[in-house]
């Protein structure tokens, strides 16, 4: 069987999670109004985080990885697998929290299982690269790899948080685990990969690149720390450390959010869709900051900031990479992996955009149900979501029928 540059079931598992997360959303505010701290809500939490996100990101990262270094994957076979494996653990994880949660501890190691697995073979690919006499090649495989490994450390956290819900009684600095889990997850895995993925992709989307290395070199580094001093003064509940964290978090977002904003105001590339779900991503990164600092502060804001987190800020920039990256796997999948036919030449002019005014709308709904506690402005959001999820679907079954036409 042909092997895709990017595994097609993975983006379809991806966008599988997305929809059904709206559906989720609509189902949580409908049945008991919305707070983030029944087992309905950590499996919407997990939804997005690991079926949507986090699966999308693993499927890209088997062509990014080797095309940023230039290195051959190694033990692609197992890697690919690994992807399916972590596929069903993510579906049987997060219905453990909705129907079986005596079975999330044993779903949990499951995942941690597939997730290691691919990892250590990503691991395994960049150590090469280590050695490398290109000091760029030398400097983006370390990258990737502390990356990945913000990311085991997530699982770890996550791991041990699972033993909450199964264990009649757990230490109690356990229960101390899942806010680290959480700003390891969101800070050191997430918004850090997205920083340094998007230092690359966001060349081909508009056509410009970064002229400003220091700020990409700020926004990483300060992420990382961040992420660890977040998650250390969480785990510890020592406050003046978690805001320590966050401050370098800030830094590091400020400096991305100016190398970011530089290089789309300088954008070439006349198809825009994908350009401003990327500066819809940046806007909600802001808002999830101000209200993770309002949390901090002791504003009842965590539900609205994790949602934003996800949805708005890692979801968006993730609807801009598949209305490019995922339009490219679709022409090549049809046309032959030599194709260069443009998204645009693919996609329908008007449907990119419905997605992209529905899914913002949706964001804004659900984030101010979040605050109020209305419940009803948050379905309506979590309706608007699924519809603007239906948009995406659409143009992308369109851009397919497109390819097959010739």
């Amino acid at each position: 069987m042909k092997r895709h540059w990017i595994p097609p079931l993975g983006l379809a598992f991806g966008q599988l999670s997305h929809g059904l997360s709206w559906i989720l959303a609509l189902w949580i505010a409908t049945r008991a109004g919305i707070a983030f701290v029944s087992p309905a809500e950590i499996a919407w939490i997990h939804l997005v985080a690991l079926g949507w996100l986090t699966m999308t990101a693993l499927s890209i990262l088997l062509h990014a990885i080797p095309a940023f270094v230039e290195v051959r994957w190694r033990y692609e076979g197992v890697a690919r697998t690994a992807l399916y494996l972590f596929a069903l653990s993510v579906a049987t994880f997060v219905a453990a929290f909705l129907w079986s949660p005596r079975t999330i501890f044993i779903s949990a190691i499951v995942l941690g299982v597939a997730l290691t697995i691919y990892l250590t073979t990503a691991w395994s690919t960049l150590a090469p690269a280590f050695r490398s006499p290109e000091r760029i090649d030398r400097a983006v495989a370390r990258a990737f790899a502390i990356t990945l490994l913000m990311l085991f450390l997530a699982m770890l956290l996550g791991m041990a948080s699972a033993s909450i819900f199964s264990a009649s009684n757990v230490p109690a600095w356990i229960t101390h685990l899942p806010p680290a889990h959480a700003g390891i997850a969101l800070f050191g895995w997430l918004t850090l990969l997205v920083y340094g993925v998007s230092a690359r992709t966001l060349r081909p989307i508009t056509g410009n690149r970064s002229k400003r290395p220091l700020l990409h070199v700020i926004s990483g580094s300060a992420t990382l720390l961040g992420a660890l001093l977040l998650a250390s003064g969480l785990a510890a509940t020592i406050a003046w450390l978690t805001w320590i964290g966050a401050s370098f978090i800030a830094v590091g977002a400020t400096a991305y959010v100016v190398d970011v904003g530089a290089i789309l105001s300088g954008a070439t590339v006349t198809y825009r869709p994908p350009q401003y779900f990327i500066s819809a991503g940046v806007v909600w990164l802001i808002v999830a900051l101000a209200f993770g600092a309002g949390t901090l502060s002791g504003q009842p804001w965590h539900a609205a900031f994790v949602f934003v987190m996800l949805a708005g800020w890692a979801g968006q920039m993730v609807n801009g990479h598949i209305f490019h990256i995922g339009v490219r796997l679709i022409a090549t999948i049809y046309r032959g992996d030599e194709d260069e036919t443009e998204p645009s030449e693919l996609l329908d002019p008007l449907r990119p955009w419905l997605a992209f005014a529905t899914m913002q709308l949706a964001i804004t709904f659900v984030a101010i149900g979040l605050l109020s506690a209305n419940a009803i402005v948050a379905a309506g959001g979590a309706a608007l979501g699924f519809i603007g999820w239906l948009f995406v679907i659409s143009s992308l079954a369109s851009a397919r029928r497109r390819a097959l036409a010739g």
